[in-house]
């Protein structure tokens, strides 16, 4: 089943654009026909071939927001616990979504859901936008027949995600608008100030302070090689990018932000609510505990993390108690630890590990605050270090051309 974009013509004269699926052109003018459009233009559309060849292109340019996500799955637990059948539900969906990326997966889910495959099956298919414990949890659904439990469970699931996230977000917003600032700040005075002010110092047979030939030289360079400079720049950040994608880079550039001040803490709190939460629905819809850990390593996005969680499996399997497996992690404190013997002994891990997120969630919280409020007298001193040095090159020379004048 294809998926074609059309162009067409109601019975009023409007026009209008849309998708549709069909085995080919001819299927695809006749099915509009039975709408009562007149078709103008109709072109199979390429994403999935795009998608397909440019993964990582196509995460860019085919963004589908996870919010979308949360929104789509809620709608349809809403729809099929009020007893429409899943085809009817996904065709309700797909006359309500606005971002036309998602509604093409949707309609793509919803034809192979036609042609006998499942929801899970379905959702498999679309990786980049269905993680693995969605197929996994309906995969259970539908098998115990609670479509409407899992589907809202996913649905709070993303939405809390999404409020962590959010969270995280919110607090770099500051110190990003101020290191913008300071940098626009300092470009401004070395590539518009100073120069006119060296044009002055010229005038004058005076040797310059130090501090003023070395912040003129910065300007000299700006000016005339900011080129060079971009070319730098950009080697420099695919450079950086290649070595965090590689898996040497990426074990060193995650350990590494693990120790830094602040940030290494806050990213903690944020694995650990993420991986207890993830867990702890996973285990809530009886997918079993191996399976379960095996989903949340792949969603785990820290390769430090990543690698315990994979050894912690391998230890389970050979008999292990999941508290024991994770004895000596970087990541997990010995306070989750204890509150995971504790769930081990009680027979009560899903509620624990949801007890766990929750508890981090207030943590990440406490962390959003304390590190807002250290970065920002940070922030300040260095923009404000950044202009006294630069202001302090000009006026040095300038004051001391000023007593030169007056004696003459």
């Amino acid at each position: 089943m294809a998926l074609y974009s059309y162009v067409a013509l109601t019975k009023k004269g409007k026009e209008e654009k849309g998708i549709i699926d069909a085995p080919n052109p001819q299927a695809a003018r006749n099915k509009l026909k039975t709408k009562g459009l007149v078709v103008r233009s109709l072109k199979e559309d390429r994403e999935k071939k795009e998608r397909e060849l440019f993964p990582f292109l196509a995460k860019l340019l085919y963004r589908i927001p996870r919010k979308e996500v949360g929104i789509f799955v809620r709608q349809l637990g809403t729809l099929i616990g009020a007893g429409i059948p899943l085809d009817k539900a996904l065709a309700n969906i797909i006359d309500q979504t606005e971002n036309q990326y998602f509604k093409k997966v949707i309609i793509e889910m919803r034809a192979q859901i036609t042609e006998g495959a499942s929801l899970s099956k379905a959702m498999e298919k679309h990786p980049h936008v269905f993680p693995m414990q969605y197929p996994s949890l309906i995969s259970v659904g539908e098998k115990t027949g609670e479509y409407e439990k899992t589907l809202m469970r996913l649905a709070d699931l993303e939405e809390a995600s999404a409020e962590l996230k959010s969270k995280v977000q919110v607090a770099m917003i500051y110190p990003f608008i101020m290191g913008l600032l300071s940098f626009a700040v300092a470009i401004f005075l070395l590539t518009v100030v100073i120069p006119q002010i060296q044009e002055l110092f010229n005038q004058f047979d005076t040797e310059l302070p130090l501090i003023t030939r070395i912040v003129i030289g910065i300007s000299n360079a700006l000016t005339n090689y900011w080129w060079l400079m971009l070319l730098i720049i950009a080697g420099g950040s695919y450079g950086f990018i290649r070595f965090k994608n590689s898996e040497g880079g990426k074990k060193k550039w995650d350990s590494f932000i693990l120790k830094v001040p602040i940030f290494g803490s806050l990213s903690k709190k944020v694995m650990i609510s993420s991986f207890a939460r993830n867990l702890g629905v996973l285990l809530n819809n009886r997918v079993p505990l191996i399976t379960s850990l095996e989903i949340v390593s792949v969603s785990v996005n820290n390769y430090i993390f990543q690698t315990e969680i994979k050894e912690a499996i391998v230890k389970i399997k050979e008999g292990a108690k999941i508290s024991d497996a994770f004895q000596g992690s970087q990541i997990l404190s010995p306070m989750v630890l204890g509150m995971l013997a504790a769930g081990e002994l009680t027979d009560q891990v899903p509620e624990m590990m949801n007890k766990l997120a929750d508890i981090f969630d207030s943590e990440v919280n406490n962390a959003v605050k304390s590190m807002t409020q250290s970065l920002e007298p940070i922030m300040i001193v260095i923009m404000g270090g950044i202009i006294f040095v630069i202001m302090a090159a000009i006026m040095s020379p300038m004051y001391k051309l000023t007593q030169e004048i007056q004696k003459l």
